[in-house]
């Protein structure tokens, strides 16, 4: 699964921060309190995401998650990978969480010089985002694998922050040689290991939401305030569940036109 687009990321200083201390150390759980019984009483799960390097620079990476507020994502959880392309371990984080849906809502990498790339999408605080990556659900005692994180930030102007920046991100499997040493190194994980993939881009809108879309672009067009209305508004047949409210696809940022 994969999506790209361009947007123009606002890099918070207190995001950057928080993203560059994921990277510090790999993030684990405890096996000590590992136990599939007590995750179940709890409502909690572990997800286990392998994550990709953005560039061939990438040493250390963060992955910051999130969950929904709204229309917009709060912070809750940095994941950190050190050594991304260490093959001696398996470059995976490994997280317990709260049942419920998670989102990808920034990245980070540092390069063997000091330097980082940070990219997130934030709105008027450092804590709520805008955009949604790739998302997954854990449920109650769960080990779920979400997938390899493949996420590529290129540079698409000339300023150093607040540069438009062009993301593509995918989603797959672990490689075959990886799945096997996490195999040897983290067998009771494995044991209980399933996998369900992050999907990228926003999570499609309801046919009731899809129609106040509709509807508030024909007003706008009628009231000269729009050119278009969006295809999926126009065209007979099954609702379009993948419409957002810029009247594009669902996974090039639908969520920003109408704000």
């Amino acid at each position: 699964m994969k999506r790209s687009a361009t947007f123009v990321g606002a890099a918070v200083m207190a995001v950057a921060v928080s993203l560059m201390a994921g990277c510090a150390t790999t993030t684990r759980i405890d096996d000590e309190a590992f136990s599939l019984r007590r995750l179940k009483q709890e409502s909690r799960g572990i997800a286990l995401m392998r994550v990709g390097a953005a560039s061939y620079k990438c040493v250390n990476v963060g992955v910051l998650l999130g969950v929904r507020a709204g229309e917009a994502y709060r912070r809750v959880k940095v994941l950190g990978v050190v050594n991304v392309r260490s093959i001696a371990a398996t470059p995976v984080a490994e997280v317990e969480l709260d049942a419920g849906e998670y989102h990808v809502v920034g990245y980070s990498c540092t390069n063997d010089k000091g330097g980082r790339v940070v990219t997130n999408d934030t709105g008027a605080g450092s804590s709520l985002f805008r955009t949604s990556y790739a998302r997954f659900s854990v449920e109650p005692g769960e080990v779920v694998n979400v997938g390899y994180l493949h996420f590529t930030a290129q540079s698409n102007g000339d300023n150093a922050f607040g540069r438009p920046i062009k993301i593509e991100v995918e989603v797959t499997d672990w490689p075959l040689d990886e799945i096997a040493r996490f195999e040897r190194q983290r067998p009771h994980l494995y044991a209980a290991m399933i996998a369900r993939h992050m999907k990228t881009g926003e999570p499609p809108v309801s046919p009731a939401e899809h129609a106040d879309v509709c509807e508030t672009w024909r007003t706008l067009r009628q009231s000269g305030k729009a050119a278009t209305i969006p295809a999926a508004c126009t065209e007979p047949g099954a609702v379009n569940r993948t419409i957002g409210k810029s009247g594009i696809a669902a996974t090039a940022f639908p969520q920003q036109a109408l704000r």
